[in-house]
């Protein structure tokens, strides 16, 4: 894959001293009548449940990857035509976010495109330069929480820039993502109808 330099973006207490007898017993008897798990109290198979469900977030973010890298990641790799690749607004509110973008960099050579006319002639002749790749220009639509941050729901879209693609609309999806004891996971996705297809002077559209 040809290097995207300079437009590319890879230029995140207890006791102490000595226990007596009795403070040992103490401790013993405190342990024996304590509530015991989540599972032996009435209720407990729901209470531990809800536990699990409330930590799932927290479990999910402690792993290397986050939903809307998961979401960007199912889109990119399921697009038709698949991109080889990618192009991302900045400065704007359809720009992708760090943890999206990073997983446009993941799957190929990925370059910063604006409104700018220079800008953008400039990114158009190095992908010229480089080959007739399939290019792709992702565009952010945002996202919701629902289920205590347990599902992510992220809108993404795009269209297609230079080649026999150029001007092509992208479909538009809403991308379901949701934490389990394994991490962020796509269980479904729904897409909508794409928008009708238009010279993409305006990144972000």
């Amino acid at each position: 894959m040809p290097d995207s330099h300079p437009f590319s973006a890879r230029s995140l207490s207890g006791f102490t001293g000595r226990a007596t007898p009795f403070a040992a017993a103490v401790v013993v008897w405190l342990a024996a009548c304590g509530g015991g798990s989540a599972t032996d109290r009435p209720g407990g198979n729901e209470l531990a449940a809800a536990d699990a469900s409330a930590d799932a977030p927290a479990m999910c973010a402690m792993r290397d990857t986050t939903a809307l890298r998961v979401a960007v990641l199912d889109y990119i790799t399921t697009a038709d035509p698949r991109p080889q690749r990618f192009l991302s607004t900045f400065g704007t509110d359809s720009a992708l976010p760090e943890d999206g973008f990073k997983s446009l960099q993941d799957k190929g050579p990925t370059y910063y495109y604006n409104d700018n006319p220079k800008n953008q002639a400039q990114v158009r002749a190095k992908l010229d330069e480089a080959g007739p790749y399939t290019t792709m220009l992702v565009v952010y639509k945002g996202k919701k929480e629902s289920d205590n941050g347990n599902t992510v729901t992220v809108m993404l879209g795009g269209h297609y820039i230079g080649g026999e693609h150029e001007g092509k609309a992208a479909a538009v999806r809403e991308i379901t993502v949701r934490c389990d004891s394994t991490g962020w996971r796509v269980p479904s996705s729904a897409t909508t109808p794409a928008a009708p297809a238009a010279a993409p002077a305006t990144p972000g559209a």
